[in-house]
């Protein structure tokens, strides 16, 4: 009798990529944009440093219609741990050579026709602060933003409410802040508070105490800087509404993000299943796709 086969689940981030621009350079941005996500097979590229090892991509990427699928891939060379006997607990040193280390895969779907790339979330792996700097690495670009996404529906309700009574968030710091700062003096500020209290997180609150709104305009760009400059930081980020126009009136922007997961065959020993994981991102994308670009659609698409 064969074993029963062991599957892990593992989770897919859906992030747009938004450059930080004027409005007059966006259309031409976001095609440079487009032009680094496709990462040509004709070139080679520079990796770059995440903690205990190296950032690269892996293989040749695939293009299935207006997605372009492939796959980063983190190669751990530095506090790797020793194999060890199930049965005499004895440890030994694995046998790798000088350039070797371990592979870890992250896959990643990027639609071209509204600049949305899928991540495949796994530990370890590749987080979108080295996406971001190995595309700054390679391509003469400009600054640009990883932004979760949100459920389409929730977001509308959050930009239709007129009336804010509440928000409330919660930062862990991040451990690559320099493309993060650029000109904008308010993340500085935030990062410099941070370092000043010698605090790894930030929390705070604040409520209109009347029956009147929060600004508007200031709860709705704090909202943007964050969801902006600390996306993989963000621990809590919510709003609490009072228009009794809109039904929703909590708009938690954890709780919020499209969520979705795929799964993979777990095995003792085994190559980067990258077929199998861009199938499967392609059928889970495509349960989305018509919302997505309804709202997300690059200029001119």
């Amino acid at each position: 009798k064969l074993p029963k086969k062991t599957m892990r689940e593992l989770s897919i981030n859906y992030y747009k990529i938004t450059p930080l621009v004027s409005e007059e350079q966006l259309f031409e941005s976001q095609e440079e944009l487009k032009s680094a996500f496709h990462f040509p097979n004709d070139r080679e590229y520079n990796s770059v440093y995440q903690t205990n090892g190296t950032v690269d991509l892996y293989g040749d990427r695939v293009l299935r219609n207006n997605y372009i699928l492939g796959t980063f891939t983190f190669i751990q060379l530095e506090n790797i741990p020793p194999k060890q006997n199930t049965i005499t607990k004895n440890i030994e040193d694995l046998q790798l050579e000088e350039t070797d280390g371990l592979g870890h895969q992250t896959s990643f779907l990027f639609d071209t026709l509204t600049n949305i790339i899928v991540v495949v979330s796994r530990r370890p792996g590749v987080n979108t602060s080295s996406i971001y700097r190995f595309v700054k690495e390679n391509f003469d670009i400009c600054r640009f933003s990883l932004e979760f996404i949100q459920k389409p529906s929730s977001l509308e309700n959050f930009l239709r409410t007129s009336s804010y009574k509440k928000l409330k968030v919660k930062l862990a710091h991040p451990t690559a802040i320099g493309h993060l700062i650029g000109e904008d003096s308010s993340v500085k500020n935030t990062l410099d508070l941070m370092d000043k209290f010698a605090s790894n997180k930030i929390s705070f609150e604040v409520e209109s105490m009347t029956r009147e709104s929060l600004d508007i305009g200031t709860v709705r760009n704090f909202v943007n800087l964050v969801r902006r400059n600390f996306s993989e930081n963000i621990e809590v980020l919510r709003i609490t509404g009072n228009d009794e126009n809109v039904e929703e009136k909590t708009f938690d922007f954890i709780s919020n993000r499209i969520k979705q997961k795929i799964e993979v065959e777990v095995t003792r020993f085994g190559n980067f299943r990258t077929k199998e994981v861009y199938d499967q991102l392609v059928l889970k994308y495509s349960e989305v796709v018509v919302s997505l670009r309804n709202t997300y659609s690059n200029i001119n698409e």
